[in-house]
């Protein structure tokens, strides 16, 4: 074989190469949503991606606990245990660690001197197992959505089962005539069953559905831009059916952080107006009383109580606190019985210490580095990071309603933060991986421009 026929042959290998690798984004058809495609890639994924996603379905929308037929077994875990068995399997490496590892790292050290130093140690031991399936799912999560494809996938999957519960929210106050209602409207069974739990994860929703939106929606007719209207039309009014006032708060928070981020000020000023305005058009009279007697109602002066009996633990056991899991017995024994802490920060302080505090204040801290990394890594790729950066976007606008709302709720242990690490971690993986993809693309057209520039013409009388 001459050696133009070799060069030719290597150059429609590379032309060949490129055409897999680029061809725009290289997300682009899953940018679509279209369901044939989606259905293409997951055929071709593997079982811990598989696994990974079962996981995240019967955590959130609970079949096992609505349908007797699947009743019983531990489907969640027992979808955690084929997730770690798929992912050895595989054999893959151990992504680089980011900030966010590391203080997940000291606040788990930090928990287990506390069970050690606990007020009753046999309750702390006993419960942390229930801690530690959180440092798994993180560690699982992290290191097997790792790719742009996989993260949209992942990504949609939760848009998917959060609109479930804000559909069904939405319809189920409908249904009463959008009147007051004590329980407020709930969320699936388990971590999201009461209402103040769901409206929490509702603003931990909000911007994620948001800025998938905005990240996506080039790439969107007007269909399936006008089902992610309706999607986050239903969470303003789920949020507002449920009747807890910390989760109507952090949603207005939420709000003014998705304004201050938008690119275009007045249409988001705009939107915002009218979500405000169907907001108060919904609020029954009986929330707007709530609201003007907040600090001096019942509900607000037991709060006041809790908080004080957890200030007041944290200073009596400044170092490693009551001990994880303990706030229940040391308030049994010490105060007579008080109710749980009501707050995420003095969760964290009375049972685990100043250190605690501390260590948790950093992993809030570590989440919004990683973020800004993130946005950071992506931001010369332009267009092609797009989808990512958003998401980093909407990861910190749902911290920020985490941590309004959790200022009123027993919740830190629930999947809302370390989920959004858990994915904030994972986002950043895949925009390393974004990154390092654009770069060999970058060098195999190169090579093709090198194998195609024209070879030099000897000149005259040159020896031949």
């Amino acid at each position: 074989m001459s050696s133009t026929s070799q060069a030719l042959q290597r150059v429609g290998r590379i032309r060949q190469g490129l055409a897999g690798a680029t061809g725009g984004h290289p997300g682009d058809p899953l940018y679509r949503l279209d369901p044939r495609v989606i259905w293409r890639f997951l055929r071709r994924e593997s079982a811990a991606f598989w696994c990974i996603n079962i996981y995240l379905f019967f955590e959130y929308v609970r079949p096992q606990s609505i349908y007797e037929a699947i009743a019983g077994p531990p489907w969640a875990q027992l979808s955690l245990i084929a997730t770690m068995g798929a992912l050895f399997f595989e054999r893959r490496k151990a992504k680089p660690g980011t900030v966010a590892d590391a203080t997940l790292l000291l606040f788990s050290c930090v928990l287990v001197i506390s069970c050690i130093t606990a007020f009753q140690p046999a309750i702390s031991f006993g419960l942390i197992s229930e801690y530690f399936a959180w440092v798994l799912i993180f560690l699982l999560i992290s290191n097997i959505v790792v790719t742009e494809q996989r993260f949209l996938v992942f990504m949609l999957a939760f848009v998917l089962y959060n609109f479930k519960m804000s559909q069904h929210a939405t319809r189920s106050w409908a249904s009463a005539g959008f009147a007051f209602r004590d329980w407020g409207t709930t969320g699936a069974p388990g971590w999201f069953h009461n209402s103040g739990e769901f409206g929490i994860e509702m603003n931990v929703f909000l911007p994620i559905v948001v800025y998938f939106l905005i990240g996506l929606q080039a790439h969107w007719g007007w269909k399936l831009k006008a089902l992610f209207g309706l999607i986050i039309a239903t969470v303003v009014v789920g949020t507002i059916g449920s009747s807890s006032r910390g989760a109507m708060l952090g949603m207005a928070v939420v709000g003014l952080y998705l304004l201050a981020k938008s690119e275009h000020k007045l249409k988001g000023a705009l939107a915002l107006t009218a979500l405000a305005a169907l907001s108060f058009f919904l609020l029954p009279e009986e929330s707007l009383d709530r609201f003007r007697s907040m600090g001096e109602d019942g509900t607000s002066v037991s709060r006041k109580i809790y908080w004080a009996a957890g200030l007041q633990a944290m200073r009596e056991h400044p170092i490693f606190g009551i001990g994880y899991g303990n706030w229940t017995e040391y308030m049994r024994q010490v105060h007579g019985g008080l109710g749980l802490p009501h707050n995420i920060f003095i969760q964290a302080g009375a049972e685990l210490g100043y250190i605690g505090l501390l260590a948790f204040i950093a992993m809030i801290i570590a989440t919004f580095v990683v973020n800004y990394q993130t946005r950071k890594l992506l931001r010369p790729l332009r267009e092609r990071g797009r989808f990512l950066s958003c998401m980093a976007n909407g990861l910190d606008g749902a911290l920020i309603g985490f941590m309004v709302s959790g200022s009123f709720v027993t919740v830190l242990y629930y999947p809302y933060f370390w989920i959004n690490l858990a994915m904030t971690v994972a986002l950043h993986n895949a925009a390393r991986h974004t990154v390092k993809q654009v770069r060999k693309e970058a060098r195999a057209r190169q090579r093709l421009a090198a194998q195609r520039a024209p070879l030099p013409i000897p000149a005259p009388g040159a020896a031949r």
